[in-house]
């Protein structure tokens, strides 16, 4: 249950924060991935590519520590 509740007000304060559905926010940030591929002792990070509108939300949120 502290999983449910903690995932509901996390998504109740994002949508409060940017003003979008939860529908909305995880419909569209979910095509935001990044990701590290690691060959022996070489490492490759895949450049994260946000769309403009998951970019539109993300400006939304107030800056971390706020």
């Amino acid at each position: 249950m502290t999983v449910v509740f903690a995932a509901l007000a996390v998504s109740r304060h994002l949508q409060d924060a940017t003003g979008v559905s939860i529908q909305n926010l995880v419909r569209t940030l979910r095509t935001v991935r990044s990701a590290t591929i690691r060959l022996g002792r070489h490492e490759i990070t895949l450049a994260l590519d946000i769309p403009a509108a998951a970019q539109a939300i993300l400006d939304r949120l107030p800056p971390r520590g706020h």
